[in-house]
């Protein structure tokens, strides 16, 4: 039996269960995997409020349209749909840079992460109500009441939610700026590529599209609550979808790419250090 359980043992260690790559190259595995978290954030982005209307149109069986804001779709038959596409979201922002915790970009993430679960759980006021209709925490308990509005009230549940809406905006402009600034190269790669006259950025182009983003995000979350509706759209619904697709764009480059700081090195600058995606993925 004894000799039996070790072949057993030695069978399973032979299996490599953990992971199908050699040791010497398991940066590739989990370099994989910090793209696939990127990519997913990323087109969750660009994705929910095109999946928010159509998945309205045929749950409703009605016609397309759109409703006042992202957030107003807790209040509808795409509940679950938002709950849980915002929560898959909140929860890779917060976790995803959980090994550099000693960087701007985990503190970053970690607040937008924590942010956009506040928008969740503290849900806006229902849309259309009457003057006259009864707010959440009266009793008998009106329709559509979330248990947290119930507790604290619409009112104030609302008020909660709009800060961690502004928090997330701003945090997401943030996140898409850093996405730039990691693409300028620090003295090192400077001086290691200045033989070559290239650029001070490791990607200009990345660099532009990230600043725009970031840009685009800040200019829309002031166009929610200043600018101007635009035929039956809301600024407030427009603010919103521009800035999560321009965040949902950046973020998709930022996993494309591999969009991260430089280590220090004196091998900073070199191939090796900023494979492209393929060649990352070939080693």
């Amino acid at each position: 039996m004894k000799e039996l359980g070790r072949r057993i043992l030695d069978h399973l260690a032979e299996m490599n269960t953990h992971s199908r790559y050699p040791y010497d190259k398991r940066d590739v595995a989990y370099t994989r995997s910090y793209r696939i978290i990127r990519l997913t954030v990323g087109f969750l982005g660009v994705l929910l409020p095109i999946i928010f209307i159509i998945g309205e149109t045929f749950f409703l069986r009605g016609g397309v349209h759109v409703r006042g804001s992202l957030s107003a779709y807790y209040h509808t038959s795409m509940q679950d749909v938002f709950v849980a596409g915002l929560c898959v979201i909140g929860f890779m922002l917060a976790t995803y840079m959980a090994g550099e915790l000693k960087t701007w970009d985990f503190w970053v993430s970690l607040i937008a992460g924590i942010a956009v679960l506040g928008v969740v759980f503290f849900p806006t006021s229902r849309p259309g109500l009457l003057a006259d209709a009864p707010p959440c925490g009266s009793h008998p308990e009106p329709p559509g009441c979330s248990p947290v509005e119930q507790t604290l009230g619409e009112h104030t549940t609302a008020q909660i939610h709009a800060g961690f809406a502004i928090a997330f905006i701003l945090s997401l402009a943030v996140m898409s700026f850093f996405f730039a600034v990691s693409e300028v190269l620090d003295k090192s790669g400077l001086r290691a590529q200045a033989q070559d006259k290239q650029s001070v950025f490791r990607n200009p182009m990345l660099f532009l599209i990230h600043s725009i983003c970031a840009l685009i995000i800040l200019i829309a979350g002031i166009w929610a609550f200043i600018g101007v509706n635009v035929g039956e759209l809301t600024r407030l619904y427009i603010g919103e979808v521009a800035s999560v697709w321009a965040f949902g764009l950046s973020w998709i480059l930022a996993g494309y790419y591999l969009t991260a700081p430089a280590r220090p090195g004196p091998s900073h600058a070199s191939e090796d250090q900023f494979p492209t995606p393929d060649a990352a993925i070939s080693k």
